[in-house]
């Protein structure tokens, strides 16, 4: 049979794990902020970003600029940035 001293180890080592998932649950719920995107909100922002992404290739290839594969894939990057959480 276990004895007191033995129990209260078993706890405490029982209890530090616990602390230890709490800690790195608080931890993941910040770096998330708590907000999961739906299907749609994604799908809006899709949207938006090859709309901006068509619009800037219409306007740079008015002035006579080819905008290759490369460039478009490099604007679609900077347009998928988002500054404000950066």
């Amino acid at each position: 049979m276990p004895t007191i001293d033995e129990l209260h180890m078993k706890l405490d080592a029982i209890s530090a794990k616990v602390e230890d998932a709490r800690q790195q649950m608080d931890f993941k719920h910040g770096l998330n902020d708590g907000h999961n995107l739906s299907s749609g909100e994604l799908l809006a922002r899709y949207e938006f970003l090859k709309g901006t992404l068509g619009q800037e290739i219409k306007e740079t290839e008015a002035h006579d600029h080819h905008v290759s594969a490369l460039e478009q894939d490099a604007l679609n990057w900077i347009n998928s940035i988002d500054l404000r959480t950066s």
